[in-house]
């Protein structure tokens, strides 16, 4: 059952459905259909259908749990794949097990049995680690059936390839100098994750409020909320935005989009280098939560207030 919006206003008819079917389908195609132009080929655009197919099924799949409780898995991956690989770039050089390194897998990995492995297969042992994870490190997602989504957001994730690129860093410079002592990995993964937070986190929270305010707002729009109503509560947060941008036809899922991503561009402009606040904030879990709230919406709509709107979108699951 998908939890449903509450605090009733109203219902929307099939030609308020469609439009909304509308402005979800060209939010989730944007990306796409801005690297892909008239002339390329149908094997190009096949590429295109699966990766939207892929990504269609690990939003399905996320949804079995809160986005702050994947979130918190995301995270467990990255700092295991992390650990995977500083283990990897220290095993290249030495060209075997330093205790320290054995020291450190039998803390994080009990039972993984390295010192029964000795100095044996050392080029698959990255990799062995991380297979010995799925079974007794990510048990929880696994059995919940929501471990592949896990990985998949793990891997759009930017500290996925800050740390493959902090490795193969680390493997340039030690291969150049060979250090007396090695980094823990506490301290080789905190300097990875740096190299990769772009915007503090107040910015990203305010960037996807702005997102999701963005979206109430063309729900009103579609269940035909009164236009001086629909005004005032548009210009509560965006004074002055629709001198330059009149409330569209309801009916015109183009122009509504437009007006949605207008509405995001006025929010963002405060912030320096506003297009890339947006893009990082467009690819957070909790804003991708928040956009798939907004497709359960399609059918029966109704619209509280934003903030308590926003409370329900974020505690969004659906149980199968």
């Amino acid at each position: 059952m998908v939890k449903k919006c509450r605090s009733v206003v109203g219902s929307v008819g099939k030609s308020g459905i469609v439009f909304l079917r509308g402005i979800a389908a060209i939010s989730q195609s944007h990306a796409y259909s801005m690297g892909v132009g008239k002339n390329e080929s149908s094997r190009s655009n096949r590429g295109i259908d699966s990766h939207t197919e892929l990504s269609d099924r690990m939003l399905q799949q996320s949804l079995r749990v809160s986005w702050r409780r994947l979130a918190a898995e995301v995270d467990r991956v990255l700092e295991f794949q992390a650990f995977s690989l500083w283990t990897r770039a220290i095993l290249e050089i030495e060209g075997s097990i330093p205790d320290e390194v054995v020291a450190s897998i039998e803390e994080r990995c009990s039972g993984f049995g390295t010192r029964k492995r000795g100095n044996h297969n050392l080029g698959s042992l990255w990799t062995d680690l991380l297979a010995w994870s799925e079974q007794f490190v990510f048990t929880e997602s696994k059995a919940g059936g929501w471990i592949e989504a896990a990985h998949y957001y793990s891997g759009l994730d930017p500290r996925s390839e800050q740390t493959w690129l902090h490795m193969e860093r680390s493997l340039g410079e030690w291969s150049e100098k060979r250090p007396t002592h090695y980094p823990e990995f506490t301290e080789w993964w905190k300097a990875a994750q740096a190299m990769s937070l772009e915007f503090p986190l107040a910015t990203l929270d305010e960037a996807i409020e702005a997102i999701a305010f963005s979206y109430w707002a063309v729900l009103l729009v579609a269940v035909g909320d009164q236009e001086s109503s629909l005004k005032d509560k548009i210009e509560s947060r965006c004074p002055s935005f629709l001198t330059n941008h009149p409330i569209p036809p309801s009916n015109d899922a183009d122009a509504v989009a437009r007006f949605r991503s207008a509405m995001e561009d006025y929010l963002l402009a405060g912030h320096k280098d506003s297009k890339r606040v947006k893009a990082a904030a467009m690819n957070h879990l909790r804003t991708i939560r928040i956009t798939a709230y907004f497709d359960a919406c399609l059918d029966h709509i109704q619209i509280p207030p934003f903030q308590v709107w926003l409370q329900h979108a974020e505690e969004f699951v659906v149980n199968r």
